[in-house]
């Protein structure tokens, strides 16, 4: 059985993944267990590794050519994860 595990993130930072993440804010939806004083998702290792991993492809896929750097929104969510 996987050790479950819990990730935080404060309201507004899931505001900010909700209004410029989607995909990522409904991935994560399935796993709030708590929303009071913040955010709590209740996940597995592998379930970590993957939203993980759709945070990463969400931070490179907006890397804009030819500087390849990534936007303002996907070094936040960066931030965001960090904090998580």
């Amino acid at each position: 059985m996987e050790d479950i595990g819990y990730l935080y993130f404060s309201q507004d930072d899931y505001s900010f993944i909700e209004e410029h993440f989607p995909d990522i804010f409904a991935i994560c939806e399935q796993y709030v267990s708590s929303r009071e004083p913040d955010i709590e998702l209740t996940v597995t290792d592998s379930q970590t590794d993957m939203i993980d991993n759709k945070v990463l492809m969400a931070i490179g896929s907006s890397a804009i050519a030819p500087q390849g750097n990534p936007s303002s929104e996907a070094i936040e969510l960066e931030a965001i994860w960090d904090r998580a």
